[in-house]
């Protein structure tokens, strides 16, 4: 079965780099890594074109204007250009173990979505985290930085950092858990048949809820990673959410549907899309 990375990126080209760092040592690596970016200046390209030749698999680019928040809508043709079978999605302000493509791979059937979980790195390190510590394996070490920075009070949901064996985790974790954006998978067609994100949703918020609620309804089943397929997050200021983003929440809350009207099937903006072709390799 053949997996496509998707990260969605906006202006955080320091925290893309080190996710890419990342991505970089995986024991499976993934197919192709596609950068779902909304609209970032050309640091971040500059960032991504830098790991041109520094990746063991291809690497996409896909890139629209900066008209406001529009993530949903890049991840999705993010999605149109994955060749995968199997989607794995992680925020590019998070760093994966070395073993998270092959966590979700191994606890892929072809049907279910794959919930997992962040430990939730400290304001502190996340300031002094470096490319090095992440390519040799030590960030994510028990018994170096993480473990000094949870003890401080700083780094949070430091035991979601264990990865114990998918036998054990699935003891500790019997029940179907949310879906997260920051650590997810699914197959390709069940992201299709919901229609992927609802591209009308072009406020910052839950939009991870909204796709949640189109699956349950559609009767897929959820399936939990916690303390496999680790994901370290790095810190930023909470962002508020607004009163409009309440609002069409509570709508998506109380609706029926389990497609979006607007979404992977067709676009709702006519905004062109680019693709880096110096960047999309095999």
């Amino acid at each position: 079965m053949k997996c496509s990375v998707i990260v969605p990126t906006y202006n955080s080209p320091r925290e893309l780099d080190l996710a890419l760092c990342g991505l970089a040592r995986q024991t499976r690596p993934p197919e192709e890594i596609i950068i779902a970016d909304d609209g970032s200046t050309d640091e971040t390209r500059a960032v991504i074109e830098s790991w041109r030749n520094g990746l063991n698999t291809r690497l996409v680019h896909v890139w629209h204007s900066d008209l406001g928040y529009r993530k949903a809508r890049i991840v999705n043709e993010a999605v149109r250009r994955a060749s995968g079978d199997h989607l794995i999605f992680i925020d590019g302000d998070s760093i994966p173990h070395r073993h998270w493509v092959a966590d979700h791979m191994k606890a892929a059937d072809g049907r279910r979505v794959l919930c997992g979980r962040r430990v939730k790195l400290g304001p502190r390190l996340s300031a002094v985290v470096t490319r090095e510590q992440v390519l040799t394996g030590r960030i994510e070490s028990l018994t170096g930085p993480l473990l000094r920075s949870y003890l401080s009070g700083d780094t949070k949901r430091f035991m979601l950092g264990v990865r114990l064996p998918s036998g054990l985790a699935r003891c500790f974790h019997p029940r179907p858990r949310k879906l997260m954006g920051v650590n997810f998978s699914l197959p390709r067609v069940v992201f299709e048949q919901v229609n992927g994100y609802d591209e009308e949703w072009k406020v910052y918020g839950p939009e991870d809820r909204d796709l949640e609620l189109r699956l349950l309804r559609a009767g897929i089943p959820f399936y939990p990673l916690l303390n496999r397929a680790v994901v370290y997050h790095l810190y930023h200021p909470f962002r508020p959410i607004s009163q409009e983003t309440r609002d069409l929440n509570a709508q998506q809350e109380a609706s029926s549907r389990t497609r979006c009207r607007w979404g992977l099937a067709q676009s709702l903006d006519s905004d062109p899309f680019e693709l880096d072709p110096g960047l999309d390799r095999r």
